[in-house]
């Protein structure tokens, strides 16, 4: 890292440089390790996370707080566990967006509009966006989702968070998720995991 951006760090909270780093790895569409986390933090933020008497040496437990105070909060930016890892939410996709903070992250905004691009070609997205949303089955709740019923729980939620997501950047998309939520589709909330 170059010393300019080293000193923009600076008037960024250690939260602030984690959710940084957990949407520079890709956290907009799917889970970060904790380990890949801390390892991006300490090259956006050098010394801020590593141990006292071994400065060359990052503190994993120190990262791993850092993520569990994000959950605290009211409108937290992150959503994980050191099992599963750590996703944005859409706050805090919106937050790195917003702030500029992110970086240029051509790939993942790539990412988002695949998935804005997918979702409004499924019969859902046509249902829903129409008012017809009533008649939307399961089974094309599962397509509009990319999940069945072999995901995992994690997965599962992966799929909603990503698409949440993606709805940060596309208020059509977000018309529809809203819609789809009153009209009673459990499963769509963003929740802590």
């Amino acid at each position: 890292m170059n010393k300019s951006a080293n000193s923009k760090t600076q008037d960024y909270t250690n939260r602030d440089i984690i959710i940084i780093a957990v949407y520079q790895l890709g956290g907009a569409l799917r889970h970060i390790h904790l380990e890949d986390i801390a390892m991006k933090a300490a090259e956006l933020a050098p010394r801020r996370f590593c141990w006292k008497k071994y400065p060359d040496q990052i503190n994993l437990e120190s990262v791993r707080i850092t993520l569990k105070n994000e959950l605290g909060l009211p409108k937290r930016r992150v959503l994980g566990s050191i099992r599963d890892g750590w996703m944005l939410t859409p706050d805090g996709l919106s937050w790195c967006l917003a702030t500029g903070s992110g970086g240029d992250n051509q790939t993942s905004m790539d990412e988002l509009r695949r998935e804005i691009n997918r979702a409004k070609k499924t019969i859902t997205f046509g249902k829903s966006i129409s008012g017809r949303g009533g008649e939307v089955s399961a089974i094309e709740m599962e397509a509009f989702l990319r999940v069945n019923d072999y995901f995992t729980a994690r997965d599962r939620r992966e799929r909603i968070l990503a698409l949440a997501n993606a709805a940060v950047l596309d208020s059509q998309l977000r018309l529809v998720l809203s819609n789809l939520r009153e009209q009673g589709f459990n499963g769509l909330e963003v929740k802590n995991e």
